[in-house]
């Protein structure tokens, strides 16, 4: 039975589109525990020679690279010196990357591909608790139509800015018209990703063998210490199922279904036979897993794969049946005598011998 809290997967809304390609984001207004977990999600697409304008957000977040290539700029956010650490990071992004900025960083992103080329497609996932809306990443554009330059007095701006003229500060910051997004008739031949750049910034996740988990934390890529996520990957073949788990440290989670589909169920906080999600979930949707709760996912014809955003540094995820679990980790009879059930049922949950030992 499932609950009267709307806990359901849902697709984006596209927030921009154009021939450049498109921008979708999860809303908490849509998806209220989203706001009430503090977790956002946004999906960009570009097409090739296409170019998402210098911006900078109002949460941590990572990038997951679905598909294609591309380029990526970050610029940390200065520290008041020449030191390296302010310098700007050009990397070149491949399918499985894994790519975290911080609140305030400015980055961009490009296509750099022509032709027959195919799209980038990246998903983001933040932590947005201290956003200027929870449940929502926000952007703040330095160029184009929405840029957070673009309504000042150009006299004002010229003032402040040493041998620049009132009409060269109207045209630097109103001459382009493009929102988030903008295409490119050629290649930008000054921007050459550096290898050397992608170290502590960028991680390629690999392949994620069928029935497991893949985590990362800040010890697998620096550039998520001090933001306090992780990232987790899984697949499960087509009509696998993955053992019920839960985040015992009691971090939520955020889920993003980047391949196939899955029958998804989650626990209420109350137990019992009422659950707060039961349904099938497509490729293309978001749900949350609350603080506390237990996830069962069993997937489609097709598997399953996802993306996960968890709200802890170094989560602690706990499968409770099965090889390995918490359920087999406790004394047998204890668990017999608790779930009152025969002992070779304690042992196919993953529990020892409910036998007493002689």
């Amino acid at each position: 039975m499932q609950g009267t809290r709307d806990m359901s997967a849902k697709g984006g809304k596209a927030l921009v589109q154009s021939d450049a390609g498109k921008y979708v984001a999860w809303s908490g207004v849509d998806q209220p525990e989203l706001a009430a977990e503090g977790l956002g999600c946004g999906l960009l697409l570009l097409r090739p020679l296409s170019f998402a304008l210098p911006h900078y957000a109002d949460c941590h977040k990572f990038g997951y690279v679905l598909r294609g290539s591309g380029v990526a700029g970050v610029l940390p956010v200065a520290t008041g010196d020449a030191s390296p650490a302010a310098r700007e990071r050009v990397v070149r992004l491949e399918a499985g990357d894994v790519i975290a900025t911080r609140t305030g960083e400015v980055s961009w992103w490009y296509n750099d591909s022509d032709g027959d080329a195919g799209d980038l497609s990246i998903v983001f996932m933040g932590d947005t608790e201290r956003a200027v809306s929870p449940g929502d990443m926000s952007y703040f554009f330095l160029a184009g139509g929405n840029s957070v330059l673009g309504g000042f007095d150009a006299g004002l701006l010229a003032g402040a800015w040493p041998g620049v003229t009132k009409e060269q500060a109207a045209a630097v910051f109103r001459s382009q018209p493009a929102v988030l997004l903008t295409g490119l008739s050629k290649k930008l031949p000054g921007v050459r990703p550096r290898e050397d750049d992608r170290k502590r910034l960028v991680v390629n996740a690999g392949q994620v063998a069928a029935g497991t988990l893949k985590t990362l934390t800040a010890a697998d890529m620096a550039a998520l210490g001090g933001l306090g996520i992780s990232v987790v990957l899984g697949r499960l073949e087509p009509g696998a199922a993955r053992a019920p788990w839960v985040l015992r440290e009691g971090a939520a989670q955020l889920v993003y279904v980047a391949r196939g589909s899955a029958r998804v169920q989650v626990s209420s906080s109350a137990g019992g036979e009422t659950l707060l999600l039961d349904e099938e979930v497509a490729a293309g949707s978001v749900f949350v897993v609350p603080r506390f709760t237990v996830t069962l996912i069993s997937a489609g014809a097709d598997g399953a794969q996802w993306v996960s955003l968890i709200k802890s540094a170094r989560p602690a995820v706990e499968h409770l049946t099965g090889g390995g679990s918490v359920l087999g980790g406790l004394t047998a009879q204890v668990v017999q005598a608790s779930l009152s059930v025969a002992p070779e049922l304690v042992e196919l949950l993953g529990g020892r011998s409910a036998e007493p030992s002689h």
